[in-house]
């Protein structure tokens, strides 16, 4: 009788544990995830932001599915200041009607963090 209720007790356990198997699908692609997410981005043109205020320039390049990534007119990132209303754009890497995949673009401003931050000093 203690036989037959430790082979019940194993019974119950082995069938328990086997419908504890996992339910998700198998992995048939040959593709991994990061493969796939960078070939899904697809190329398009950088938009002409040049003679925009920085404001006005960031919106255009989210619009069209870029980050802006913003630099002074030397190429030192900007780490200082808001220049959103009253800075313009001098260029952009790439520049503008090129085709690309990247996701950022650097957007070069008219002028250099210390030239902006003397300005907006002498305009308080």
């Amino acid at each position: 009788m203690k036989k037959l209720i430790q082979l019940s007790v194993t019974a119950i356990l082995v069938a328990g544990l086997a419908a504890c198997g996992t339910t998700a699908p198998a992995n048939t692609s040959s593709e991994s995830p990061s493969a796939t997410a960078t070939t899904a981005q697809a190329e398009r043109a950088v938009p002409n932001v040049v003679g925009m205020t920085y404001k006005e320039a960031y919106e255009t390049l989210v619009k069209d599915d870029f980050f802006a990534q913003l630099v002074d007119k030397t190429g030192a990132t900007w780490i200082t200041g808001s220049p959103w209303d009253d800075v313009k754009v001098a260029s952009t890497d790439p520049a503008a009607g090129t085709m690309t995949a990247d996701s950022y673009v650097n957007v070069a401003l008219e002028l250099t963090q210390e030239e902006y931050a003397a300005k907006t000093k002498a305009a308080k």
